[in-house]
């Protein structure tokens, strides 16, 4: 083999806001000022209705808002026992608290990072409804699951924020359970910079999320444009020229000399929710926004799709490295790819000083017990990386965990 090359053409980010030219002028346009849009938000849940195949399809301001509308939705109220993945995001945990329900954990299977079917049953007692999560973009094992909610009759509610646009069988990830919810903020597979969907094919769920929204109330014209120029910002930082000539540059600095403070900037701001407050829909703005990432969904997966395959491929094998495990007849989405290792920072330290972005886990656990001890970090793919950069990306990974 010829000698591995100490960095790739050029520094490569974890993720990229991936825009076309039209959309790109229309999130420009946002950020000088919000565009006339009348109808924008009711054309992308008309899209929404025939790519999802969903009855209903209900845009809000954000994907926090849409899990609470779909427990809402449900019936759930105050002092009911809400069933979680015990290895997820805070925000769910977050919702459901706030809403003054009990969350419970159960456990994850460690090689899919989703929640367990054979192990779910035990949990289900007194339960009001179950969440799940489809990780990375990875789909649960939708029919254990299935199984076990019908057999008590117990709600699914699908977050599939990292799995838009994933299919098992002929169903969409989102209308397989009884509720599907998701986040559309920047660095997920289809984003409008902030918002929320819900998707379901029950009347009465979504007759119960309209009322509970009426009036409907847009979000502002200054937190659109707020959200235009964050995702502008965000979207220049991933090109080329924004993350080889600021962004690496900056984390490899920050990384030598405080990494806690780099791992601080990938935080988020962890507020309650409050049910009490008022609730807006998505923007017309933003709607319009979300028909054309519409458009580019399936291109766009198809390339993070490939991408995937061909690096865990080519990292199958190495000592040191625990790849994700996932239902091959499923159209996964992998927003991104998660790798266990007992060496992850290490890795992620030494991929970013030769070239590569990587970020450590957002996802984390609940209930005091935890499924796998490693650590995770999450590799770059997306749609602006090719398969020369996936293979070198592999190789490096390789010799960095290559015994010296």
């Amino acid at each position: 083999h010829p000698p591995l090359r100490r960095k790739p053409l050029a520094a490569v980010p974890r993720h990229n806001v991936n825009l076309t030219g039209t959309e790109l002028r229309w999130v420009v346009r946002g950020a000088l000022g919000a565009p006339e849009a009348d109808g924008g938000r009711a054309d992308f849940e008309a899209d929404g209705r025939r790519y999802f195949g969903a009855a209903h399809v209900i845009a809000v301001e954000s994907g926090r808002t849409a899990l609470y509308l779909a427990l809402h939705g449900l019936g759930i109220q105050a002092g009911d026992t809400v069933v979680l993945p015990r290895y997820c995001f805070y925000s769910l945990v977050n919702v459901v608290e706030g809403m003054g329900c009990t969350a419970r954990f159960a456990p994850i299977n460690p090689d899919t990072f989703a929640l367990d079917p054979g192990q779910l049953s035990e949990f289900m007692d007194g339960a009001s409804a179950v969440v799940v999560i489809h990780p990375f973009g990875q789909l649960a094992d939708m029919a254990g699951l299935q199984a076990i909610c019908s057999a008590r009759g117990v709600p699914l509610v699908e977050d599939a924020s990292q799995a838009t646009g994933g299919r098992w069988g002929r169903h969409r990830a989102g209308v397989i359970g009884d509720v599907g919810v998701f986040s559309l903020v920047s660095g997920k597979n289809l984003q409008t910079f902030g918002g929320g969907l819900i998707t379901t094919q029950r009347d009465d769920v979504a007759r119960a999320v309209r009322a509970r929204l009426r009036p409907e109330t847009p979000v502002s014209a200054e937190r659109v444009q707020s959200a235009f120029r964050s995702g502008l910002q965000r979207w220049f930082l991933t090109t080329p020229l924004g993350h080889r000539g600021l962004m690496h540059p900056a984390t490899v600095v920050l990384d030598t000399l405080s990494p806690d403070k780099l791992t601080a900037l990938a935080a988020e701001t962890r507020t309650p929710f409050d049910t009490t407050q008022p609730i807006s829909v998505l923007s017309d703005a933003q709607g319009r926004l979300g028909c054309m990432e519409l458009e580019q969904l399936d291109r766009r997966n198809a390339i993070r799709r490939a991408n995937a395959l061909r690096l865990i491929d080519g990292l199958k094998g190495l000592h040191g490295l625990i790849l994700p495990r996932f239902d091959a007849s499923a159209e996964n989405t992998f927003n991104a790819v998660a790798v266990r290792s007992p060496w992850a920072r290490e890795l992620a330290t030494k991929l970013r000083r030769r070239g590569y972005d990587t970020r450590p886990d957002y996802m984390e656990f609940f209930g005091g017990t935890r499924d796998f001890i490693e650590d995770v970090i999450y590799l770059p793919n997306h749609p602006g990386m090719c398969s020369d950069t996936i293979d070198h990306l592999s190789a490096t990974v390789r010799d960095v965990l290559r015994p010296k």
